[in-house]
C-alpha cells in the first residue's frame, strides 16, 4: 500500500485540523452519497461566483500512477468526465511523482486558459504559488487537502488519514473491552498519511486500558509485514489484536498466523475486495475502513458545480462507516476480482467491464 503514500504526503500539516463534518441549513451540492461525504465547512462559494457557459475546459493535476486503488480512481474520473456532455476537453496530466514536473504541469494548465484546475498536491508547499496564482486569475482551484490548507482555494475535498486510523482503534477497543495487548502494524515511516492514520488510532485508544505491545513499520508490504509478524509470533510477545495501516499487511498476519497453527485474534484492514475475499476465508474478526476512490469524482463533481455557477460548501470530508462483519456481505463481491475497491461511483455494467473475475 505505499501507493498511497503520495496523497498524504502533502498532508501531515493539516488531517487534525480538518475536523468531523458541520451541520449546514443546506447542501446545495452533494459530491457523493451522503454516507460517503458531508461538508466539513459552514463557508460556501456564492451561487453563480464562478459560472461559466458550456462546453468547458478541465484540467486536471495528478500527482502519479500506482496500485489498483489509484488505477481505479483514474477509472472513475474520466469516465465521469467523458459522460459529462458540458465538457468539451479534459486535460489530465500525470506529475509522475515528480514534484517539479506538477508544478510545471499546473503552470501548463494555466497558461491553456482552463475554466477550472483540479489538483492533488504531491507536496503542499511546492504548489501553492500555483494555486494562488490560478486565483489571482479568476481560475476556480479545487484541491484535495485539508480545509483551509490552500486559503486560495475555492473547494477543498478530503478523506481518509486519521478517521480510518480511528475506525480500526475503535473497532479493536471495543472488542478487548478496553484492556489487553495491540500490535500496531505502521506504514512507510515519514509519510504523512501514515502519521495521520497512526495519530487517528492513537487517539482512539485514549480512555481504555489498552496497551501498544509492539509497533513496527511493514511498509504496507505485504512479503515485510510477513517477516515482521512471523517474528513477533515468534517472540511470545503478548497479543490481544493487532491494527494495520493497510490490509496487505494484514493478509501477510493472517497468513502467518495459519501457517503457524496460531488462532486469530481480530485484525484491522480496509474496503478492497481482495482483503474481504482474504477476511472471509480466514474466518476473521476484523473491520475495514472505507477510503473510497469515488474521491476523484467528487473533485470533479466539485469542479462542474463551480462552473454551473451552484453555490457550493468550500470543504468537505469523508469519514464513512466502516465494513463490519453485520455488513460484510453488501460489499463483498465474490463475482469480481481483487483490483475492486469500494465504493465506486460507476454503474454496474462498466465495474463489470473491468472488475468480473
Amino acid at each position: 500500500m505505499n501507493w498511497k503514500a503520495w496523497l498524504y504526503a502533502s498532508a501531515i500539516v493539516g488531517a487534525s485540523s480538518f475536523g468531523p463534518a458541520v451541520a449546514v441549513a443546506q447542501d446545495k451540492v452533494e459530491l457523493l452519497p451522503p454516507e460517503l461525504m458531508a461538508p466539513s465547512s459552514a463557508e460556501t462559494i456564492p451561487a453563480g461566483q464562478y459560472k461559466k457557459d458550456a462546453p468547458w475546459v478541465i484540467g486536471f493535476s495528478w500527482p502519479g500512477t500506482g496500485n489498483t486503488w489509484i488505477v481505479q480512481t483514474i477509472q472513475e474520473i474520466n469516465y465521469a468526465a467523458a459522460n459529462n456532455k458540458d465538457i468539451k476537453d479534459f486535460r489530465f496530466v500525470d506529475a509522475n511523482w515528480q514534484p517539479a514536473k506538477q508544478v510545471a504541469d499546473i503552470e501548463d494548465l494555466l497558461a491553456q486558459k482552463v475554466d477550472v484546475l483540479v489538483v492533488l498536491p504531491i507536496a503542499v508547499d511546492l504548489v501553492k504559488a500555483q494555486v494562488d496564482a490560478a486565483a489571482k486569475a479568476g481560475i476556480p482551484v479545487v484541491v484535495f487537502s485539508p480545509g483551509g490548507t490552500f486559503t486560495s482555494a475555492a473547494v477543498s475535498v478530503y478523506g481518509g488519514g486519521e478517521a480510518f486510523g480511528k475506525a480500526g482503534g475503535t473497532f479493536l477497543k471495543e472488542r478487548l473491552g478496553g484492556k489487553g495487548t495491540i500490535w500496531a502494524f505502521r506504514g512507510v515511516a515519514g509519510v504523512g498519511e501514515e502519521t495521520a492514520r497512526y495519530n487517528g488510532f492513537v487517539e482512539s485508544l485514549k480512555g481504555s486500558d489498552i496497551k501498544i505491545g509492539a509497533e513496527v513499520f511493514g511498509d504496507w508490504n505485504y512479503p515485510k509485514a510477513k517477516q515482521l509478524c512471523e517474528n513477533l509470533v515468534a517472540s511470545g510477545q503478548p497479543v490481544d489484536g493487532i491494527w494495520f495501516s493497510g490490509a496487505d499487511m494484514t493478509r501477510a498476519c493472517f497468513d502467518v498466523f495459519k501457517e503457524l497453527g496460531k488462532p486469530l485474534v481480530p485484525m484491522t484492514g480496509e474496503a478492497n475486495n481482495g482483503f474481504l475475499r482474504a477476511w472471509k476465508d480466514a474466518g476473521a474478526d476484523s473491520v475495514g475502513p472505507i477510503f473510497t476512490p469515488g474521491l476523484g469524482t467528487a473533485l470533479l463533481r466539485a469542479a462542474v458545480a463551480l462552473l454551473e455557477g451552484k453555490e457550493i460548501n468550500r470543504a468537505y470530508y469523508s469519514d464513512p462507516a466502516p465494513i463490519t462483519a453485520a455488513n460484510f456481505d453488501s460489499y463483498y463481491r465474490p463475482d469480481l476480482n481483487d483490483a475492486f475497491w469500494f465504493p465506486s461511483t460507476m454503474p454496474e455494467e462498466e465495474i463489470q467491464k473491468t472488475f468480473k473475475r
